[in-house]
């Protein structure tokens, strides 16, 4: 693409938006570890993880049904989407409850953590639709800021209440996190104002969209959220949570690239009934690029001492995870496929199908008194070849017509 095109296209302002967004994410994590207690830290990010999880479920992939759905008006799916979310989070509320009980915060504490919690999912929520939303209306700039203004005016907010009030507790950092979210949920406003009636309008539109049932998609996101869960739980019980920390920290920092392909790449053209001239090949190929460089890079921090000695123990972890996540990066480049040929079905049924391969191999080989190398290179291993076939099954998917061949 010409960068006119990457700009009216909304690949160039989502991409600024989602670096930025990176950037601002990494501030926040050193005021964390700078300016505040690890009690007020971990308080918090119970809340942050337990929100994340209730407005994924609540959302059950809305969003990008919303872009891929051109045959549905934008404004009025939009706060379609969203009036079913909130519905869905609402009947999730008592599971939120109890995982905030789990977490040791007891009744009293469960309530106010709940009221914070809650408030969070549901700016969260709305944010995420937000994001689709200015993609489906191809508004370049509003792509851009919706996705920056959220964590930078968090980050602004923990740091004047850190600094300068003296503000300090878990109270402090969801204020900012909820304000972050609230400003990105502006966004959506217009859908939400909208009156009109949700017809069908079939004329011109090629891409089939998202054929799933509302309950296979709450699966999707469910088994999504659950595996995840489950690799930060497991791996902490069973190795320890300095381990832990060397496999969740290098899954955060690699994971950001496919994710960025994902939303800076995948979705935009899902976005696009009409298509546009692309190439999958050359994301994916610099986006793999770009995980192997971020593995170099902190190989050579550890090997010239530039980390603390206590995460000499990243070194293991790095080729299997690169391995991993470029072959998740591949996969997110061309995920846009199955929404273009009307196989979100078949597609969604291979998630589940990998999500219950990775639980597997999460939970068996301890059993086998299996050694954690040999653990770490079997799990990554079948990752990164189900990841690759199934990009493989992506990739022969033929594009409309009207579509050129990415």
């Amino acid at each position: 693409m010409t960068a006119s095109v990457m700009l009216h296209s909304g690949t160039l302002p989502a991409a600024i938006g989602s670096l930025v967004s990176l950037g601002a994410q990494v501030v926040m994590a050193l005021f964390l570890l700078g300016l505040f207690e690890p009690q007020a830290v971990g308080e918090f990010s119970v809340m942050a993880q337990v929100a994340f999880g209730w407005a994924t479920l609540g959302l059950a992939q809305s969003q990008i049904s919303l872009l891929a759905n051109h045959h549905l008006p934008t404004l009025p799916a939009a706060r379609a989407a969203w009036r079913n979310a909130m519905q869905r989070a609402l009947c999730l509320s008592p599971v939120a409850a109890l995982a905030l009980w789990w977490s040791g915060t007891g009744w009293q504490g469960t309530a106010i953590a709940l009221l914070w919690t809650g408030a969070m999912a549901g700016t969260q929520m709305t944010w995420w639709l937000s994001q689709s939303l200015t993609l489906r209306l191809q508004q370049p700039w509003p792509i851009a800021m919706v996705r920056m203004v959220p964590p930078l005016l968090a980050a602004i907010l923990v740091a004047l209440a850190a600094v300068f009030t003296g503000w300090r507790d878990s109270a402090a950092l969801a204020t900012a996190a909820l304000v972050g979210y609230a400003a990105g949920a502006m966004w959506l406003l217009p859908a939400l104002r909208d009156r009109s009636t949700m017809t069908i309008n079939s004329q011109g539109s090629v891409i089939p969209g998202d054929s799933r049932s509302e309950r296979l998609k709450f699966l999707h996101a469910l088994s999504d959220v659950g595996v995840a869960t489950l690799l930060a739980t497991h791996w902490s019980g069973i190795y320890g949570a300095s381990q832990a920390g060397c496999l969740l920290v290098l899954l955060r920092v690699m994971g950001f690239i496919p994710a960025l392909i994902s939303t800076a790449w995948a979705q935009v053209l899902m976005s696009h009934p009409q298509g546009l001239r692309s190439s999958s090949t050359l994301a994916a190929s610099l986006g793999a690029a770009a995980v192997a460089l971020a593995g170099m890079l902190v190989g050579a921090a550890v090997q010239g001492g530039w980390l603390s000695g206590q995460w000499a123990s990243l070194q293991p972890y790095l080729l299997p995870l690169v391995l991993w996540q470029g072959a998740a990066t591949v996969m997110a480049a061309v995920s846009h496929r199955p929404f273009a040929q009307g196989r979100t079905r078949q597609y969604t049924h291979q998630c589940l199908a990998i999500n219950a391969v990775q639980a597997l191999l999460l939970l068996l080989p301890p059993l086998m008194d299996v050694s954690l190398s040999m653990h770490l290179w079997g799990l990554c291993g079948a990752m990164t070849l189900a990841l690759l076939g199934q990009a493989l099954w992506a990739m022969r998917l033929s594009e409309p017509a009207s579509r050129v061949r990415s």
